[in-house]
């Protein structure tokens, strides 16, 4: 837990803290849970100064990297038409009635992404879980229409995740896939951005900002 992290910080005379979500797009249910835990971590110890990035959603080198996958996945198309589907991690609808700006961040994610590559996709939300309304169409959904619509070619990105993990390579690669072929479609994903350079580099510019934020030099 946070404590653990703050007590080895402390044994290397670390002092001052950016807590940089790995969530682009804000929610009380991940980064906001997460950096809550820490706030109060931090607040018992009263030894740590603590800058905070919450969001990113249209971070210049996020949005590019995800144009520039969009479009290595489409080259892999070759000329056949393709449809560019947006797969988000669900939540609840209980939440976004409640102001959680989740939805209205990944939406500002995908116009910056297509505002680049000319192109407009569906979005649709995964990994579902529980008895509650959750946002939708689920992913599974989305394909039976798209299905049904004729479509043949499916180019699929995981919006809301940049690195490969049992979503990516188990829901997408192995569960949509299957169905995607069980519907007699090409199911193909964007790379994860995982550790590619302009990426990090982006990362690295929100840490920047932040610490100059504080005044850290």
């Amino acid at each position: 837990g946070a404590e653990i992290a703050l007590a080895e910080f402390a044994k290397a005379g670390v002092r001052r803290i950016v807590a940089l979500t790995l969530y682009p797009h804000y929610s009380r249910a991940t980064t906001g849970s997460s950096l809550e835990e820490l706030r109060q971590a931090v607040a018992v110890s009263g030894q740590f100064e603590l800058a905070e990035i919450r969001e990113w959603p249209e971070q210049t080198e996020y949005v590019e990297c995800l144009a520039e996958s969009i479009r290595e996945g489409m080259a892999g198309f070759g000329e056949e038409p393709v449809q560019l589907v947006y797969s988000a991690h669900s939540l609840p609808v209980s939440f976004i009635r409640e102001g959680d700006p989740y939805l209205e961040q990944i939406r500002r994610t995908i116009a910056a992404v297509e505002k680049i590559i000319g192109l407009k996709g569906r979005l649709c939300f995964q990994s579902r879980s529980g008895p509650v309304e959750w946002l939708s169409p689920s992913t599974p959904e989305m394909l039976e229409r798209l299905a049904v619509k004729g479509c043949r070619n499916i180019l699929i990105m995981p919006i809301s995740f940049v690195s490969d993990h049992v979503e990516t390579l188990y829901e997408i690669d192995i569960q949509y896939w299957e169905l995607a072929t069980s519907l007699g479609m090409r199911l193909e994903r964007t790379a994860s951005l995982n550790t590619r350079p302009a990426f990090i580099r982006g990362l690295g510019a929100l840490v920047y900002a932040a610490c100059r934020q504080k005044g850290w030099r």
